[in-house]
């Protein structure tokens, strides 16, 4: 059976009854004393400012001094803020003292970039007397950034002297004497490389309950339709334990569908009900064609054609994190009752939810022994599967964890906090005094050392993490979609994101969802406790807001500069003041509508970086979107849109543009080889065309896909010299000899092919240094492998969804010499795989799965011992 799997966590627990809800603990993280520092803002500013003095120092005549010396007044700054915010709870007028310097970063930010963006704009509208022309415009933005550094330096010199007055400290000067300054470059990019899958094994206390809930619940007798709930308080780890329970092999031997989904606090019984029905069709169904009628369909309706496709099958479904009891009462009709043995499994904070139960599962904390062992697995680094903690630091840990109270999201935080390279009693020290000195009052504990872990975040993980208050709550977060947020948001580079996603794993601030094959995070989730904390931090440190398109819920910062708009009514109603600072705009559909946006809406911002709508009912991109001269990140997945501006073009420093999966065809101008700056081009399967897409401008293309063959001119594609991943679609193709242009594409290692293919090309004609391929219903007819298995630096290599339609497989002794990976999804006639010549080993194959092959009767000990085969 191929499941659809939960959301994997990073610990597992066993737990103690609270009745504590999700609202109050919330509530008591706003309570948190107010220790942030302004280290993300000046850090972006700096970075900015080194930018403009790198890429323009030939057109900053009579400001350049100026710029530099802005940019120094700054990095002394940061040395100061560490200071600062350890005094401010001594002293009211410090904490205004950070504020202020966080909105002169802010300024000085805005006061670079705009000057960037304007230089930039009239140096692309020149003509042939360009040169000429750009003298007295360029002397004129000069002019207007040298007056607006001035005033900037006049807050400065302000600042400075109320820091004398105050006694804040340059703390850089004393950074060698302190424990909390000492990693060091190599220490940090150790903590970096940690592997997540590491953090994904702490399991600690569970197996007494997961089998509790399959002896009382999911796999016990009974005919009937069977509801089991798990309660507990939150981080006590009740996703975690239904995660264990829904991934049981007992499970997936009983039921004919099992489904998980999350319903989370912003119900939305339409979506889940489309959330529940892609993993209850068929291999065979159009899940899209499904999608798109149920678009379509009232609530009652999909609620309708939910449980008929459930009549008739034994399910088990999981609702993970439901709040309230009308949301339960809203969705109880939508599973059939038949007697035919089937489950739910509720996951819930709240106590009442229990009574709709037949078993109730209470978690407990864990006690000391499991604490101690759970903190063991994620403060120290795996040696042989065993966690060895010196015996100096053990007294430290058992003091640390009693402040814990056996709550396992609270322990893996801090366990997050304290693991090193070589632990030290003087660090474990200083994690047990700032836990003591943030601990001494009412407020939630765990609420206490989540903030205490964001503090001791670097500035640039500071900055990454509160990214993380863009995202709808309990969202599933595509780890490259993050990292390109990040870098164009100016915060990190491109070959730095993987390492610092990592390291937020490896610090329990985010957890796993998904691994690609590879062993790379693939998708993300935050705990709902550790989004509120981003969020809490965001608008203190970015001025993020959160907007509900709803009369009481307009802009009440003075200069917002990241906002979440959550729409609700067709036509969204804005404001265009309060705009021009604005840097990450998302939009997040708080309803079941279709969305217009006015055109003159997008003439009110100057400075926007990011504007994402993905999973929007967006119809139409207006032409006044070129206004938008320095976006960086353009998200239209899954959207409705129909057509692409010409003026889309005009973007000439977006470096992300995504169009793939969108709701309809959508025609695309030829106008993408204007954005040369693209990084990563996603275009739907379906997308069409006038005339082929020029692309040989795109010379720091990184990731293309899906590209149309038949709308591309095929030698461009040996002339965008960066691609590393591309994805093609042979959908509709005619006659055309797309493969031709592969063999020269030297740096691309990841390719995939989505459409029909009734044979695979000499091995000659792949990309040389190709390390990973997908086949996606290409129904292949003759046996591939003798091609592929050629391919020498093949190590993943993925059938899906009918790739090959043939019966056998046959793979000599001398092919792919360096697979590891080989996946083999839904092929009906596949009936055997044989292994010729082979004498000793194998190749180095690590990982074997089979899903869906029915026939498949016929595989090789030495493969049958490595496979994972579902075939529900």
């Amino acid at each position: 059976m191929i499941q659809h799997l939960p959301p994997p966590c990073t610990n597992s627990i066993n737990q103690k009854n609270s009745k504590k809800t999700k609202t109050k603990e919330k509530r008591e993280i706003r309570y948190l004393t107010r220790t942030d520092m302004a280290e993300a803002a000046v850090l972006s500013a700096v970075k900015i400012l080194s930018e403009l003095v790198i890429r323009n120092a030939g057109y900053l005549h009579g400001v350049e001094d100026q710029v530099n010396w802005l940019k120094g007044e700054l990095e002394m700054m940061q040395c100061f803020l560490k200071d600062a915010a350890e005094k401010q709870s001594e002293n009211e007028s410090i904490g205004k003292w950070i504020s202020d310097i966080r909105e002169l970063a802010h300024d000085a930010d805005d006061v670079i970039e705009s000057f960037i963006l304007k230089f930039d704009a009239s140096r692309s509208n020149l003509g042939a007397f360009g040169k000429l022309i750009h003298l007295p415009s360029n002397l004129y933005h000069l002019s207007i950034v040298g007056n607006e550094i001035n005033s900037i330096k006049a807050k400065l010199e302000e600042i400075e002297r109320s820091r004398v007055r105050y006694g804040i400290q340059n703390l850089c000067e004393m950074r060698a004497e302190s424990s909390r300054s000492s990693e060091d470059a190599g220490e940090v990019e150790w903590r970096r490389r940690l592997s997540p899958w590491q953090k994904d094994k702490h399991v600690v206390g569970l197996e007494r309950d997961v089998q509790l809930l399959l002896d009382k619940a999911i796999l016990e007798g009974s005919g009937g339709l069977t509801v089991a709930t798990i309660v507990g308080m939150g981080g006590i780890g009740k996703s975690t334990l239904a995660k264990k329970v829904y991934n049981h092999s007992g499970v997936a031997k009983r039921f004919d569908v099992c489904a998980w989904v999350v319903v989370s606090n912003e119900f939305k019984p339409k979506d889940i009900v489309k959330e529940l029905m892609p993993q209850i069709l068929g291999t065979r169904e159009n899940k899209l064609a499904v999608l798109e009628t149920m678009e379509k369909l009232s609530l009652a309706s999909v609620e309708e054609m939910l449980h008929e496709r459930l009549r008739g099958k034994r399910y088990f479904v999981v609702l993970d994190d439901l709040w309230d009891n009308k949301h339960w009462e809203s969705l109880a009709s939508v599973f059939p009752d038949e007697g035919r043995g089937s489950r739910l499994l509720i996951t819930s904070r709240n106590q009442d939810i229990a009574k709709h139960a037949r078993y109730v599962h209470k978690i407990k904390l864990l006690d000391s022994d499991e604490s101690w062992e759970l903190l063991k697995k994620t403060a120290f680094i795996d040696s042989g599967n065993e966690y060895i903690c010196p015996q100096d630091l053990k007294s430290i840990g058992e003091k640390i964890l009693k402040k814990c109270d056996g709550l396992p999201l609270a322990i893996t935080v801090v366990g997050g906090l304290l693991v090193d390279k070589t632990p030290s009693k003087a660090k474990w020290e200083k994690v047990l005094t700032e836990i003591n000195s943030h601990l001494g009052t009412k407020e939630s504990k765990v609420s206490k050392i989540l903030d205490l872990s964001y503090r001791n975040l670097s500035p640039e993980l500071k900055a990454c993490f509160l990214s993380l208050s863009l995202f709808k709550e309990d969202a599933t977060i595509r780890a490259r979609k993050l990292v390109q947020v990040w870098v164009a948001q100016g915060l990190i580079k491109q070959e730095k994101g993987e390492s610092y996603l990592d390291e937020l794993i490896n610090r329990n601030m985010v957890r796993v969802k998904d691994m690609s094959k590879n062993e790379t995070v693939k998708s993300c989730q935050i705990h709902d406790l550790i989004r509120e904390l981003s969020i809490i931090k965001a608008k203190e440190e970015t001025s993020f807001e959160i907007l509900r398109e709803d009369s009481k819920s307009r802009s009440s910062l003075h200069k917002p500069r990241n906002r979440a708009i959550y729409c609700s009514s067709e036509t969204f109603i804005h404001s265009i003041d309060k705009n021009k600072h604005l840097r990450s705009l998302f939009f997040h559909a708080d309803g079941d509508k279709k969305f217009d946006v006015d055109p003159s809406y997008w003439k009110s911002f100057e400075l926007l970086r990011i504007l994402d709508f993905e999973d929007f009912k967006l119809e139409v991109v207006p032409d006044t979107i070129s206004e938008l001269t320095g976006l960086r990140y353009l998200g239209l997945r899954n959207t409705m849109i129909r057509n692409l501006p010409r003026s889309l073009g005009r973007l000439k420093k977006l470096e992300v543009l995504d169009i793939a999966r969108t709701r309809h065809s959508m025609q695309v101008p030829d106008v993408i080889w204007e954005m040369d700056s693209l990084s990563h081009l996603y275009m739907h399967h379906h997308f069409i065309c006038e005339a082929p897409l020029r692309l040989d401008t795109l010379k720091n293309l990184h990731s293309l896909s899906y590209i149309k063959m038949d709308y591309l001119i095929l030698e461009h594609l040996t002339q965008i010299t960066s691609l590393r991943k591309l994805g093609i679609s042979l959908f509709s193709t005619k006659n055309v000899e797309w493969s031709s242009p592969l063999k020269s594409l030297v740096r691309v290692t990841q390719l995939k092919v989505v459409g029909m293919l009734t044979k695979v090309p000499s091995a000659a004609y792949f990309p040389p240094n190709i390390t990973c391929l997908t086949l996606v219903r290409t129904t292949i007819e003759e046996d591939p492998m003798p091609v592929l298995e050629k391919l020498p630096k093949l190590v993943c290599l993925k059938f899906k969804m009918y790739a090959y339609s043939g019966q056998e497989m046959v793979i000599s002794s001398k092919g792919f010499p360096k697979l590891q990976v080989l996946i083999l999804h839904t092929m009906d006639n596949l009936k055997n795989i044989r292994l010729l010549g082979l004498r000793g080993g194998i190749m180095p194959l690590k990982r074997l799965e089979i899903y869906k092959c029915p026939c498949l009767n016929q595989l090789p000990e030495k493969l049958r011992s490595m496979a994972t085969i579902v075939n529900k």
